[in-house]
């Protein structure tokens, strides 16, 4: 939840109209940001659970489980981003999401199952692992400059 949507929850939990106080701050205030805060994360909880029995691998790209599972930061859907990284109908800005994640087995398997551009590469490097520079070398097209990094 950014910054903007919180506010405007904070707003409609007090029942005022957006932007009508003067100060954001105060009890009221502290109280509704901890209401609506926790509301968020209990409804968050609860996708995470309901997450588990999902095959990330076969799931479609556009269901409400894989979207949830790619753009989360929690860290129970690792797992799931690991196995979501082997899948060969990945889109640049999902290898990208998954990139920024930066957990060294999703970047292992981007390395390994995904046609990665060199941009993609470059910001792999920054974390690559032992195993990741392998996969790269092995199944990426590098130009002689990357090489030379990974070689180093």
């Amino acid at each position: 939840m950014d910054s903007k949507e919180l506010r405007i929850k904070i707003y409609e939990r007090l029942g005022l109209e957006f932007g009508s106080l003067s100060s954001e701050g105060g009890n009221d205030w502290v109280r509704a940001e901890k209401e609506v805060l926790e509301e968020y994360r209990q409804q968050e909880f609860e996708k995470l659970k309901d997450m588990k029995s999902v095959d990330y691998l076969t799931v479609d790209k556009n269901s409400d489980e894989f979207i949830s599972a790619i753009n989360t930061t929690a860290l129970i859907a690792q797992n799931y981003k690991i196995i979501i990284a082997q899948r060969n109908d990945l889109s640049m800005e999902d290898i990208d999401k998954l990139i920024e994640d930066g957990n060294k087995d999703i970047l292992i398997n981007l390395s390994r199952y995904q046609k990665l551009n060199n941009s993609q590469i470059e910001r792999i490097l920054l974390k690559a692992t032992y195993l990741c520079k392998k996969y790269l070398l092995e199944k990426q097209d590098l130009s002689k400059n990357i090489k030379e990094k990974i070689s180093i």
